[in-house]
């Protein structure tokens, strides 16, 4: 059904009032109405999601990525599938997990999540870790966490403003993972970020974000992130970009890092950027 909605300047009025026609003769008058509103919502909904995504853009406004709105969003959000509501499938969390997350993190490592959520990926960080920091903008979500993996005493959860790591020690990370959050931040709090991944990696220390490519073109409550944008920031902060990628192969199958075009961003303090 989508298709025909996202392809219908491809068919002219005459003709859509024709084929209407027909819709009714074969569907009738309750399904072909409620079809009709569908399509005629649809295409008000997406005149009006251009007129906000061109107002936040002449305007720099936040849309619904500013640190209260993300603050009280995920606050109030129900926690209760643990975050696994942003899985694909479980191939590819099984191929996210063994592809990106245990290649990429080293046992004995001291990582550095930002926004656990439920603890979707948290669970799978805790065995690599020497020492885990989690920090999240919802205090909803650390208290969720603290219960969840309170055996773990290799494990802390705190609260964050929303673009710092207080707290976290100069020059003390391994490793900074995080994924399904930075698409919810816009570029302003990634630059404050970005300094602080500079101060709390160790030299040699790495970092794996999942982020949107757009500019929140797609994604509905999407950040206003590229994948350019987003390296341009680390590398002004002497953090060297070794990988984007959007999607990867495994036995034959292509997985995606998101919905939207997002990507994974893989990158690394170098020694002369050291504190």
């Amino acid at each position: 059904m989508k298709d025909i909605v996202d392809n219908r300047r491809r068919i002219g009025l005459f003709r859509k009032l024709r084929i209407l026609g027909l819709v009714m003769r074969e569907n009738g008058i309750a399904w072909t109405t409620c079809f009709t509103v569908y399509y005629l919502a649809s295409s008000l909904a997406e005149k009006a999601y251009g007129a906000m995504d061109r107002l936040r853009h002449e305007k720099s406004l936040p849309g619904l990525n500013s640190v209260k709105l993300n603050a009280e969003i995920w606050n109030q959000w129900d926690w209760s599938a643990g975050g696994e509501e942003w899985t694909q499938s479980e191939d590819w969390k099984r191929s996210l997990l063994k592809n990106v997350l245990q290649k990429h993190v080293p046992p004995k490592s001291r990582i550095l999540e930002i926004g656990p959520g439920g603890g979707r990926w948290t669970e799978h960080l805790l065995p690599l870790a020497e020492h885990l920091s989690a920090l999240d903008i919802s205090q909803t979500c650390v208290d969720r966490c603290r219960e969840r993996f309170s055996s773990f005493e290799n494990a802390e959860f705190k609260v964050t403003d929303g673009s710092s790591l207080e707290g976290v020690d100069d020059g003390s990370i391994d490793v900074i993972w995080s994924f399904d959050v930075f698409v919810h931040i816009n570029s302003r709090e990634v630059e404050k970020y970005a300094a602080e991944f500079s101060r709390v990696l160790k030299p040699g220390g790495k970092g794996i974000i999942h982020h949107g490519t757009l500019g929140g073109k797609k994604g509905g409550w999407r950040s206003d992130m590229t994948a350019d944008r987003f390296s341009e920031i680390l590398e002004s902060h002497s953090l060297a970009v070794t990988s984007q990628f959007k999607e990867w192969e495994d036995q034959g199958t292509t997985f995606q890092a998101g919905l939207y075009e997002d990507t994974i961003t893989m990158f690394e303090k170098g020694a002369s950027a050291a504190n």
